[in-house]
């Protein structure tokens, strides 16, 4: 008699997750990750038809977990300048979380990898842009006297996000230094 395994699709993204984490792309097979949850092969498929599927969700999952952070951050009473460099910190910790992670060669044996990643990068970006852009309004319309109406929120909180990304892969530019220009540029 089959058993009933609660929340199998999590056991598998939790047990294929730790498998990528702790050995490495090369180590993950579905055979495996089926071993070690005790299922079915079969029960692996119905959820992930795919290897390159379950990859993506896994690391669709890596994002998710990060937004979750910065909805947090977003969502305490903390000042404008604050929220932006605590974002500015925990993204410079998933960046390097990631390319300890998703970056390794073995990952991207076929070109299908390095699309799928740069679609899902994009898209995260995107939207984290779009939380910067939320706190910018924001603070426009608390802060009255900020001086960016000129400027494009959108555009703005791009070039936030942007500088954001170079900081932390370039890191002989300093926040402190982006920070005062910023401050500067929304007087």
């Amino acid at each position: 008699m089959a058993r009933a395994i609660k929340n199998p699709k999590e056991l598998i993204l939790d047990t294929a997750s730790k498998i990528m984490y702790n050995e490495g792309y090369s180590q993950l097979s579905i055979r495996r990750v089926a071993k070690e949850c005790n299922i079915a092969v079969g029960t692996i498929y119905n959820y992930f038809p795919t290897k390159k599927e379950l990859v993506v969700e896994m690391m669709t999952n890596f994002w998710k977990e990060y937004f979750f952070d910065i909805r947090n951050i977003i969502e305490s009473q903390d000042e404008f300048y604050y929220k932006l460099r605590t974002i500015f910190n925990s993204l410079s910790k998933f960046i390097k979380r990631f390319k300890d992670v998703w970056l390794k060669s073995d990952i991207y044996e076929t070109p299908d990898y390095i699309e799928s990643g740069l679609e899902r990068e994009n898209i995260y970006i995107d939207k984290l842009i779009l939380i910067i852009e939320d706190m910018l309004k924001e603070k426009l319309s608390t802060e009255p006297n900020v001086g960016f109406e000129q400027i494009n929120s959108k555009e703005m909180a791009s070039f936030i996000v942007m500088n954001f990304i170079t900081m932390v892969q370039m890191p002989q530019f300093k926040y402190e230094f982006f920070q005062e220009v910023l401050k500067k540029v929304l007087k």
